[in-house]
């Protein structure tokens, strides 16, 4: 699924908003900057082999629910789909040519 990037004017747009609304506090920059930190530490991990919540939970010091949420919007987006099971639990992988998007 490709993402569409803004036009300049929406970008302006979004700018000027964000000025008027006194620009994006400093703790919303922060849990912005972990939530992208956190899907770039899966992405990385499932680059190399397929896991479950467990495991990438366990790997990355993430809570399981914390991960099951990053999984569950990556999948929903065409990042990430199933490939098997590992117990009771599915196995997750990237989607073929999201390597190339790990920073995202």
């Amino acid at each position: 699924m490709a993402r569409k990037s803004l036009t300049p004017e929406q970008k302006q747009a979004l700018m000027t908003m964000r000025e008027r609304m006194g620009g994006i506090s400093e703790p919303k920059k922060e849990h912005q900057k972990q939530l992208v930190a956190a899907r770039k530490a899966i992405r990385k991990m499932l680059s190399e082999a397929p896991a479950s919540v467990p495991q990438i939970a366990a790997a990355l010091h993430l809570p399981s629910d914390e991960t099951l949420w990053h999984l569950t919007g990556m999948r929903k987006y065409g990042f990430v789909t199933e490939a098997g099971e590992d117990g009771d639990y599915p196995l997750y992988t990237l989607v073929q040519g999201e390597e190339s998007t790990a920073g995202h």
